[in-house]
């Protein structure tokens, strides 16, 4: 429900003339629309599915864990398809990031997978790998063409394989409507509007110009916004692990963006023609 919405209200907004200029909008040739459509058909659906899947072999502690290390499959996938050669300050950026993920979600201690949920943490760091292909070979597309139609395109494909997944694998993948009033409905709402129609939209707009490596950094702040999230509206408390993980993801930040203009390293971001 929650990506075929998306799809139809990304859609409907393209037919608007005011928001095709602001998001700078150029529709793909038929044959890189229709790849972009198998990447989301065949990666990034089946990626959102496992997510889904894999919540209920595993812990959302472990989950947390596992998917703190999609910049680092991000920065790998874009060497290895859009030929971008990260410099050595975004590397270290990455890596201090990373470090300071785990410390806000694990402490100083190595956490302990239950051996088994060892099927689910599997499952979930091949989601995390499948998403991330999806994204970097949409990136591709959107680079000869447009990051938000490349989105759409993209959005569709999932979409159209998360409407079929229940139908074809109830078991698995059931299909569940929340209640009427039922917080989860404000909770859709958010992912939609804010995780999906602002959020995916601003991320495929900067990755025209900006290398994967660099937007993957941002990915790294939500541990310690969803702690702060945790603090306001369930009254969690703050924690040394929480205060110097989140110091770490900050100056993986500086060191990845600020000192980036010091470096004589090229970021990579080729030419799509």
């Amino acid at each position: 429900m929650r990506w075929a919405s998306f799809a139809v209200l990304l859609g409907l907004a393209l037919t608007i003339p005011s928001y095709r200029r602001l998001m700078a909008a150029k529709w793909p040739s038929r044959a890189d629309a229709l790849k972009v459509v198998a990447y989301g058909l065949l990666l990034f659906g089946p990626a959102h599915a496992l997510y889904y899947y894999c919540i209920t072999l595993t812990s959302s502690f472990e989950g947390t864990i596992l998917g703190s290390t999609a910049p680092i499959w991000s920065t790998a996938m874009a060497f290895f398809f859009l030929k971008e050669i990260p410099n050595r300050w975004r590397m270290i950026g990455i890596a201090l990031g990373t470090i300071g993920a785990y410390i806000v979600i694990a402490g100083f201690q190595v956490p302990n997978f239950d051996s088994g949920h060892g099927r689910g943490n599997l499952l979930y760091v091949l989601a995390v790998i499948m998403e991330t292909i999806a994204g970097v070979l949409s990136i591709r597309i959107a680079r000869r063409s447009s990051g938000i139609t490349a989105l759409w395109f993209q959005v569709f494909g999932g979409a159209a394989f998360l409407a079929i997944a229940p139908i074809a694998m109830p078991s698995i993948f059931p299909f569940a409507v929340p209640p009427a009033m039922d917080l989860g409905w404000l909770c859709l709402a958010y992912l939609i509007f804010i995780a999906g129609f602002i959020n995916f939209a601003i991320w495929y707009r900067l990755a025209e110009r900006v290398p994967v490596s660099l937007l993957a950094l941002s990915l790294l702040i939500q541990p310690p916004l969803a702690i702060a999230a945790g603090m306001i509206f369930r009254d969690e408390k703050l924690t040394t692990n929480i205060i110097l993980g989140s110091i770490l993801i900050f100056a993986g930040l500086i060191v990845g963006t600020a000192i980036r203009s010091r470096s004589k390293e090229p970021d990579g971001v080729p030419s799509e023609a």
